[in-house]
């Protein structure tokens, strides 16, 4: 017997791909469902993504029960609408995790013939997150 049951899944049509925000700061993150370790060899990795609501009107988007993006706010009305649509089940969309000059993306829709596009003016906001050890910030002697 299964202890948890699985949510149906409704596949969203992203007809217009594009970059999911917040990237620098989510580096960890991606790392983690990656499941590759902190240098991963540069690489495609097609992803399975879930549309979820984040904190106030936020759409999250979640890699292998990780958050690995943001949807960024010329995106999330249509995949807001579906979300509401898909009610109980998980509002499926595909992914793909890339390497831009040096900093693990997601890519949300499918891949461009032409290449991805330069990631958008302003998409990223919020800072890396400090290196730490157990919780505990660790700064070299030169402050950096």
């Amino acid at each position: 017997m299964s202890w948890f049951r699985r949510r149906p899944e409704v596949p969203a049509d992203v007809t217009t791909g594009f970059c999911a925000a917040e990237a620098p700061a989510m580096q960890r993150s991606i790392l983690a469902a990656l499941g590759m370790g902190d240098r991963p060899a540069p690489a495609r990795v097609p992803a399975r993504l879930v549309v979820e609501h984040g904190a106030d009107d936020r759409l999250v988007l979640v890699w292998r029960n990780v958050i690995v993006g943001f949807v960024p706010a010329g995106a999330a009305p249509p995949l807001a609408a579906a979300l509401a649509a898909a009610g109980d089940a998980a509002l499926v969309v595909p992914g793909v995790a890339h390497r831009t000059d040096g900093t693990w993306r997601i890519w949300v829709g499918d891949v461009p013939d032409d290449g991805f596009p330069p990631v958008p003016e302003g998409l990223d906001t919020l800072p890396p997150p400090e290196p730490t050890i157990l919780g505990v910030p660790v700064r070299r002697p030169d402050g950096h």
